[in-house]
C-alpha cells in the first residue's frame, strides 16, 4: 500500500501531495561497500544539506549572475574543440595520425562529453549548496531510490553515447576538417543554436505534454517523475521509450529544422544537458536560460530553474512542459505561476 502525505501550501502555491520516499540504502554505503553502479551514480550526490529540510528562507530568491555563468560555459565546452584544432595544427600532414577516424573522434567526444558532464554536475551542486533549493523548508531533494540506481547510470550511459554519435552523424563529421571558426562553426553559431534550441524545444512541448495528458504515454514518462524534487542527473532518468523520443528523435527533428555541424552540435548538447541538469537542481535562484534569456524576457517567455522545478512538483498535472523557454507554454496556456522567483 502507497501512504501519502499531504503537505501545506504556501500562499498561492498549486497544492500538492507527496508520496513517502522510496528507500535509498545506498547513500549510507562506503565507496567500498557500494556496487559499480552505486559508485557511478555518487557524482549526482550533492551536499548533506541539500537532503534535509531547512528553515524557510524569507528573502526572495537572488538574481544568479548570468555572464558568469556564460564564462562558465565557454571554459568548460572549449578544450574539447581546441585540442582537436591544435592536434590538427601541429601533427604534420603527412603523419598517419593527422586525421581523426570518425570512431577516434566518437571516443574522443564521448570522453570528453562524460568529463563535461561530471564537471558541469559539481558545478551545480556548488550552487544547491550556496543557494540552498526551492521548497526546502518542506521537503528537500531526493535521493535516487535503490531499484532506480542501475537505471540511471543505463541511461547516462545512453544518452552520452548517443548524443556524441548522432551529433557526428546529424553534423556530417568530415576528418579533414578540424574545428574552425568561420568554417565548421558559424560566425554566427550562437543565432544558429538558439534557433536550434528552440525548434528543439516545440518537438519538447509537444511530446511531453502528450506524456501528461495521455494515459499510455503517462506510463512511460511517469518514471520521471518518481521524483518531485530531483537533482541534476535525475534530469536523464527515464524508461527505454522515452529515452528513444527524448535523447533520439527531438534531436533528429529539430536538426531537420535547423542544421548544425558537428563541431556546432557538440556546443548545442553540451548546452542542452546544461540546461537540463540546471531545471532538475532546484537551485534556489532567479537562474535564467544562458543563451535565451535576453531574446525571451520582453515576451514573458524565459525560462527559469523554478518552472521545471514547479513542473515535478505538480505531477501529472504538469503545466511548464518547455525544457528550454517558455514559448510554447506561453502560446498555449499551459504556464505555472511561479511561487518565489519574480522578474528581476
Amino acid at each position: 500500500m502507497t501512504t501519502t502525505a499531504t503537505i501545506t501550501s504556501i500562499e498561492n502555491q498549486p497544492s500538492t501531495t507527496y508520496k513517502l520516499r522510496a528507500t535509498s540504502k545506498w547513500v549510507t554505503k562506503s565507496f567500498w561497500e557500494r556496487n559499480f553502479w552505486e559508485n557511478v551514480a555518487s557524482i549526482d550526490l550533492a551536499s548533506k544539506k541539500c537532503y534535509e529540510v531547512q528553515s524557510k528562507n524569507p528573502d526572495a530568491p537572488p538574481m544568479h549572475n548570468l555572464w558568469w555563468e556564460r564564462f562558465w560555459l565557454i571554459l568548460a565546452i572549449s578544450p574539447a574543440l581546441i585540442f582537436q584544432a591544435l592536434w590538427y595544427h601541429f601533427v604534420p600532414e603527412t603523419s598517419y595520425y593527422h586525421t581523426w577516424h570518425p570512431m577516434v573522434t566518437y571516443l574522443f567526444y564521448a570522453i570528453a562529453f562524460l568529463t563535461y558532464t561530471i564537471v558541469m554536475v559539481k558545478h551545480i551542486h556548488y550552487y544547491m549548496d550556496y543557494y540552498g533549493t526551492f521548497d526546502e523548508d518542506k521537503r528537500p531533494r531526493d535521493y535516487v531510490s535503490d531499484p532506480m540506481v542501475t537505471r540511471l547510470v543505463v541511461s547516462v550511459g545512453i544518452y552520452i553515447l548517443a548524443r556524441t554519435g548522432g551529433g557526428l552523424i546529424l553534423g556530417g563529421y568530415n576528418r579533414y576538417e578540424p574545428p574552425s571558426l568561420g568554417h565548421t562553426i558559424s560566425w554566427l553559431f550562437i543565432i544558429k543554436i538558439a534557433v536550434w534550441l528552440i525548434a528543439l524545444d516545440f518537438f519538447f512541448y509537444c511530446y511531453h505534454r502528450s506524456c501528461h495528458d495521455i494515459p499510455f504515454l503517462w506510463k512511460i514518462h511517469s518514471l520521471h517523475h518518481c521524483t518531485k524534487h530531483p537533482t541534476p542527473i535525475q534530469s536523464i532518468l527515464a524508461g527505454d521509450i522515452q529515452e528513444v523520443i527524448e535523447v533520439f528523435l527531438v534531436p533528429l527533428a529539430a536538426s531537420l529544422v535547423v542544421p548544425l555541424t558537428a563541431h556546432e552540435f557538440w556546443i548545442a548538447q553540451c548546452i542542452l544537458i546544461y540546461i537540463e541538469a540546471t531545471g532538475h537542481s532546484g537551485i534556489r535562484a532567479y537562474w535564467p536560460h544562458a543563451l535565451l534569456y535576453e531574446a525571451l524576457l520582453p515576451f514573458g517567455m524565459e525560462l527559469c530553474i523554478e518552472d521545471h522545478d514547479l513542473h515535478h512538483r505538480l505531477g501529472k498535472s504538469g503545466k511548464n512542459y518547455g525544457k528550454q523557454t517558455r514559448i510554447f507554454d506561453r502560446i498555449f496556456g499551459t504556464i505555472s505561476d511561479r511561487i518565489e522567483c519574480v522578474q528581476k
